[in-house]
């Protein structure tokens, strides 16, 4: 009799485990986890840190270079020198000069002491750096659109699942007090017919449901960068006629949409580009310091036993004078696609103005839609009781409720159609607006 509350005390760990394997994502919880877990993140950390690298890259072409070289020359034929006739003798003279082995080494230092190129270089690592920056905000901003977006298509499947217990009840309580009256032949067998379809029909509907859930959960789990395998039963829900209705907030600042300011530092690297391209004509001067050692002989080994040491110091200028044209073409290719970056930038600009206006405009549209809807199915639920009861006293005919319920189910159909648009209107607002994390920060 022992081993009861035992076998009970694992039962009780199993069912515990099991509810806490089933997971029921918040919003919020939903949101934290694409911003932390979603692959895209990798790839915009990368790139920040790409960035980062390219900066250093630049600082160190004007930091000093310091390379070694050593060669060893084997001469298994050296070439002949010929003194003409006359100098030093009345014949030609030939000459082979050097040795067979000749081995050297050397360190050279080169330092950059003026380079315009390199200089514009350096200054362009901060925008791009901002850049990187930028889009990783941006990519942020398009997976909280993406996750708030399928979390909404779940909430709209568990109103719809809502509704259709409310009618499923319903129709078996009507179909219970049918049945009493067929078996006391008040009513015709067709009557009880056509509401057992009809319940049949919202039983259908149902199990449709379910798998849409389904699918949508599984939508909202790519969304934010979860296994679709991860155990997920449900969805909390939200006030989400308060997320659709909640009050607008009139400022609209264009500057600060991250669109914007992608173009805006796309162009700003694109005028470095510009000077960078000007600064090909200008000299440039650097400095090297060089020291090394040499050793030669004809025989293998003697000819490594004595080194000679020199070392140079200079001074090098580089002047451009004639690239045939090539450096002149790449100047006029870098002007002609700033050009279109700045016009670029305002087409870019009016276009998420006009964006934000109809965003807002279509965000009050829906939103009075909604009130009308939402009017509308409460009048028809009214109309659908009134019915109800009128059809228990033998006031009404089957007609005249299944019409009531026709309308009923139509409010209801349009009820969810005007949830959708608002929700999905109030999304795309807050985005053209470029708020979306403030948005989402209120719930």
């Amino acid at each position: 009799m022992k081993t009861i509350p035992y076998y009970l005390a694992l039962l009780g760990c199993w069912l515990s485990l099991s509810a806490n394997a089933q997971q029921r994502l918040t919003l919020k919880s939903s949101v934290d986890y694409a911003l932390k877990n979603h692959v895209s993140n990798t790839v915009y950390e990368n790139e920040i840190a790409l960035a980062k690298q390219k900066s250093v890259e630049a600082l160190a072409g004007y930091l000093p270079q310091v390379n070694g070289t050593v060669t060893f020359d084997d001469n298994l034929k050296r070439q002949i020198t010929v003194i003409p006739a006359g100098a030093f003798s009345p014949t030609e003279i030939r000459l082979q000069f050097g040795n067979q082995y000749n081995t050297m080494g050397t360190v050279q230092l080169d330092q950059v002491i003026y380079d315009k190129s390199m200089l514009v270089g350096i200054k362009a690592a901060e925008p791009n750096n901002q850049l990187s920056v930028f889009k990783k905000e941006q990519n942020q901003e398009q997976l909280i659109y993406n996750t708030v977006s399928a979390y909404f298509q779940v909430l709209v499947i568990k109103e719809q699942e809502k509704l259709t217990l409310e009618n499923e009840k319903k129709y078996k309580d009507l179909l219970e007090i049918l049945a009493l009256r067929l078996e006391k032949g008040v009513i015709k067998k067709t009557e009880y017919d056509r509401t057992k379809a009809s319940l049949n029909n919202i039983v259908a509907q149902k199990s449709i449901l379910q798998v849409n859930k389904q699918i949508a959960l599984n939508r909202l789990k790519n969304a934010i960068g979860m296994p679709v395998t991860e155990d997920v039963v449900d969805v909390e829900s939200l006030n989400y006629e308060g997320m659709a209705l909640g009050e607008k907030d009139n400022g609209f600042e264009i500057g600060n949409l991250l669109d914007l300011k992608i173009q805006n530092a796309n162009a700003s690297l694109l005028s470095f580009d510009v000077k960078r391209k000007e600064a090909a004509f200008l000299p440039t001067v650097s400095m090297y310091a060089r020291y090394g050692g040499q050793s030669f002989g004809n025989e293998f080994g003697p000819s490594f036993g004595k080194w000679f040491d020199f070392s140079t110091i200079g001074l090098k200028v580089n002047i451009p004078m004639f690239s045939g044209y090539r450096k002149s073409s790449q100047l006029k290719q870098a002007e002609i696609s700033l050009l279109n970056a700045k016009a670029n930038y305002k087409l870019m600009s009016d276009n998420l103005s006009m964006l934000y206006h109809n965003s807002s405009a279509q965000l009050q549209k829906s939103q009075s839609d909604l009130g009308i809807n939402r009017e509308n199915l409460t009048f028809a639920k009214t109309v659908l009781e009134s019915t109800t009861v009128e059809y228990e006293k033998g006031v009404a005919t089957l007609s005249d409720l299944l019409n009531s319920d026709y309308s009923f189910k139509e409010a209801q159909s349009n009820y969810m159609t005007s949830l959708i648009n608002v929700l999905s209107s109030r999304l795309e607002y807050e985005k053209s607006k470029g708020s979306l994390k403030s948005y989402i920060n209120q719930f």
